[in-house]
């Protein structure tokens, strides 16, 4: 077992653990039955790029930051533990858990900025282990960011691979931030059932505020092979629309229209479906 120290340029530890050294860890036991540790490591995991304080997630959930810090040192242990190849020495040259799960990016008035390893988030990623995930936390991500530098996103109809099922005991179908982002810059942030229909501006951008919403909706992504969380099978809509299409009676109008609009872009990214079919999803 090697000791290894704080980099005094970067301030964090050279550390390498690989995707699936994490993955090997985040399915010990003694972590998948702690009441504490993922469910901290989750609040982590649904913060904007990964990146969070212990300050700020008390702050959003509740619960003080202390619970967030302690949870972080006792999945470093358990990674030590496990891996049995180094330890980590703190500055008054004793063992620290601190830093392995995640890389400090700032340090103020003694709070530090940090974000989680990318090799531990691909890790959870793959595991299926939280929900990226919920309408929730998309949602979250899109009112977070200016998007007012993003350029109009051509779709690129690639198929992507099938996302594993978060481990609930529910189904939870893993939602990507990202394509719902492309699908609103796809559609220069206008209504796609009527573009003349008008909105509020966006707090964080001063743009149009839109709604994303799933054509093939997700809680059927069982009956394909491949990934339908894809910008061309999203929507931009005004809040009006989007309400319609899930309570409205007369909500068959503006499916077979977004449908007319996007059945190729569909069939490009190998979601092959009909009319008739996309109507009965929407009980119609």
């Amino acid at each position: 077992m090697i000791d290894v120290y704080r980099n005094s340029r970067t301030h964090n530890y050279d550390i390498n653990i690989s995707v699936d050294e994490w993955k090997e860890i985040l399915c010990l036991p003694k972590i998948q039955d702690d009441d504490n540790i993922l469910p901290a490591l989750e609040k982590w995991y649904l913060a904007p790029d990964y990146t969070a304080s212990c300050k700020s997630l008390e702050e959003r959930y509740g619960r003080d930051s202390n619970f967030f810090s302690v949870q972080n040192r006792r999945l470093g242990q358990f990674a030590v533990k496990h891996l049995k190849r180094f330890r980590l020495i703190g500055d008054n040259d004793k063992e620290t858990y601190w830093g392995i799960a995640w890389i400090e990016l700032k340090r103020e008035k003694g709070i530090y900025t940090v974000r989680l390893r990318p090799e531990l988030v691909d890790a959870i990623k793959a595991l299926g282990l939280f929900a990226q995930d919920t309408d929730y936390a998309v949602d979250q991500y899109l009112q977070k960011y200016d998007l007012s530098q993003e350029k109009q996103f051509e779709f690129l109809h690639e198929k992507c691979e099938k996302p594993p099922l978060s481990k609930r005991t529910t189904k939870v179908y893993p939602r990507d931030p990202v394509a719902a982002k492309r699908a609103l810059c796809h559609a220069a942030f206008k209504c796609e059932f009527i573009a003349s229909h008008d909105t509020f501006p966006r707090m964080i951008d001063g743009l149009p505020y839109m709604e994303t919403h799933h054509l093939v909706p997700l809680k059927y992504a069982d009956r394909f092979d491949i990934s339908i969380d894809v910008p061309e099978n999203i929507v931009c809509l005004c809040s009006n629309c989007h309400n319609r299409i899930h309570y409205g009676r007369n909500k068959k109008e503006i499916i077979e229209y977004l449908w007319s609009l996007r059945k190729n872009d569909l069939y490009e990214v190998g979601i092959n479906i009909d009319l008739s079919e996309i109507l009965s999803f929407y009980l119609i």
